[in-house]
């Protein structure tokens, strides 16, 4: 009974320390999570630990983006070459207005030019096309209803005559109607919201070139069209013999225009580079073939490339 007294009379002197031990604790763990949520100095926010001799990891900066480059607009000339010296050239002039179209021969690779205004009654243009030296033909709308015409000249624009019966013969695209075209096989919608370039390769192959700059070619005479294929930087694109050629500003490989071959299917290549040519100020780009060359019309200024846009004069 002694022993049994003395192990209780333990216990009760023991508990007050256990109690106060207990009490320490829970006021100490306290008073840390106190100062870590009041703590603001520089270790409040986490950082990834740096790999030795690395100082703190710099967060990622955004990816620069590229500036889109602005629709194209509808053509303000044209141009259409038969040969290194040969070529004719025009505005494209107003459907509805009082002045004639002007058609304007060389014969020296661009050097001078002739110039004849068109007789009969259109007043804009939206396709020229030159047959040989002397025979070349447009198409346009008329200037008392801005119905497609078709004019054309035997004489080197000494003398013009209207062909309303060719017209429904011909590719062109109409402005009044700037999604669609119309092929020797009749009006069709193309992929295009704006066509802004045209080039007949055949009665039934033919490229347009979009506002947006995507190309589509066909080969049935527009009734169907390929998926597209988007050359940036394309202005401007023209037929040759064995497919198109497209005329490229913006372009990294190249301080001027880029001169790329677009075949009837597949992706469009690098064929040459015409250097040291302003394209700012966004100046009309006019691109076409005749046999093996190639002429580029930038503002009023021309170049004739002899070997298919592979290589061009220095310029200055």
């Amino acid at each position: 009974m002694a022993k049994d007294r003395a192990r209780k009379r333990g216990r009760r002197n023991a508990r007050p320390f256990l109690i106060a031990a207990l009490a320490l604790f829970v006021g100490v763990d306290i008073a840390l999570v106190g100062y870590a949520i009041t703590d603001d100095g520089p270790n409040s926010t986490f950082e990834e630990p740096a790999a030795s001799g690395e100082g703190p990891k710099a967060s990622a900066e955004p990816a620069p983006t590229e500036t889109p480059l602005e629709p194209l607009a509808a053509p303000g000339a044209y141009i259409s070459a038969v040969d290194a010296s040969t070529a004719y050239r025009t505005q494209a002039g107003d459907c509805g207005s009082a002045t004639a179209p002007v058609l304007e021969k060389t014969s020296d690779g661009g050097t001078t030019w002739v110039a004849s205004s068109l007789t009969t009654d259109l007043s804009s243009v939206f396709r020229l096309q030159a047959q040989d030296s002397t025979y070349a033909f447009v198409l346009g709308g008329a200037a008392s209803t801005c119905e497609v015409g078709f004019t054309a000249t035997y004489t080197s624009g000494t003398g013009f005559q209207t062909y309303p019966d060719r017209v429904a013969a011909s590719w062109y695209a109409d402005p009044a109607t700037p999604g669609a075209v119309h092929s020797p096989s009749g009006s069709f919608p193309t992929p295009c919201d704006v066509v802004v370039g045209l080039a007949p390769s055949t009665d039934l192959s033919a490229a347009v070139l979009c506002a947006d700059r995507t190309i589509y070619r066909t080969g049935d005479g527009a009734r169907a069209w390929d998926s597209g294929t988007t050359v940036v930087g394309a202005t401007a694109v023209t037929q040759t013999s064995n497919g198109y050629l497209v005329a490229v500003t913006e372009d990294a490989a190249c301080d001027g225009v880029l001169i790329a071959s677009l075949g009837y299917t597949g992706d469009a290549t690098p064929a040459g580079c015409l250097a040291g040519v302003d394209t700012s100020g966004a100046p009309q780009v006019v691109l076409t073939a005749g046999g093996s060359s190639v002429w580029l019309q930038v503002g009023n200024d021309v170049a004739v490339s002899s070997d298919g846009g592979a290589t061009w004069p220095a310029r200055g």
